[in-house]
């Protein structure tokens, strides 16, 4: 499975006016945060300070993390990137080398 980086928004505009709808609304969304990291569909999670936005990471394949997507779409919009381990990029830069060499 691939390891994903996600870096996601508030859709501000569509936050409720009222806080306590507000509050209500974002503390749904925490939950299901909270059933993906207990449940492992999550790695971590995190929130920026100013409470823009925030990450996750992912271990998932390209149509399951659609699924996870669309869940909180719209109030939420994802920058969902698929990263190495440092053991990847240390055997693709390895490949590399060995290919390059003249024959």
């Amino acid at each position: 499975m691939t390891k994903y980086l996600i870096k996601w928004q508030k859709n501000e505009s569509l936050m409720p006016a009222d806080p306590a709808m507000m509050a209500k609304l974002q503390l749904s969304l925490l939950e299901v945060a909270r059933a993906n990291l207990k449940s492992g569909k999550m790695i971590d999670w995190g929130s920026y300070c100013d409470a823009s936005g925030g990450y996750c990471i992912v271990e998932t394949n390209e149509s399951e993390l659609f699924d996870q997507i669309l869940k909180w779409y719209p109030y939420i919009s994802f920058d969902a990137k698929p990263v190495l381990s440092v053991d990847q990029v240390i055997g693709a830069i390895d490949k590399a080398m060995i290919e390059s060499k003249p024959k």
